[in-house]
């Protein structure tokens, strides 16, 4: 099999843009296809999105639903919204969901807990979220050498 590393792939996997420095790539059938362990990459972009700087696009907040494979209604419960709020921050696609900045917090807070994080990290993420995030942004950024499969 034929592997490479490009210095920056745009992956779009995910159901939004993220980039990635020193991907590890293989030829698949010709094509050129992104070679990780995908379960520890989509941890690894629950958790860069949890501390995000700046606010979650309907795209993102979609991934993190399906992730955690709950329902529209499962995920509005979860958060004391109704379901058509989620339908309505995850039609926003790429642009920013414009949902309550203590409802953002309280996923950012969701996702760290179900990924096991530590107290500590728990904290240190609360902490920084004492501000609105803005929203203006870039893609999501990781570097690929740690994700090798």
């Amino acid at each position: 099999m034929e592997k490479k590393i490009q210095k920056k792939y745009m992956d779009h996997s995910l159901g939004f843009p993220v980039v990635l420095k020193n991907a590890p790539l293989i030829r698949v059938r010709g094509e050129w296809a992104l070679h990780v362990n995908y379960n520890e990459y989509q941890k690894l972009i629950l958790n860069l999105l949890a501390h995000k700087p700046t606010r979650l696009t309907g795209d993102e907040v979609k991934f993190a639903r399906k992730f955690f494979e709950m329902t529209v209604r499962a995920f509005a419960e979860r958060f004391s919204v109704k379901h058509p709020a989620v339908l309505k921050w995850e039609k926003k696609g790429a642009t920013f969901t414009q949902m309550a900045w203590s409802t953002e917090k309280d996923i950012r807070l969701f996702i760290l807990d179900e990924l096991k994080e530590s107290a500590t990290e728990l904290r240190s993420l609360y902490r920084s979220l004492k501000n609105v995030a803005s929203e203006a942004g870039d893609p999501v950024m990781i570097n690929g050498k740690d994700l090798a499969a």
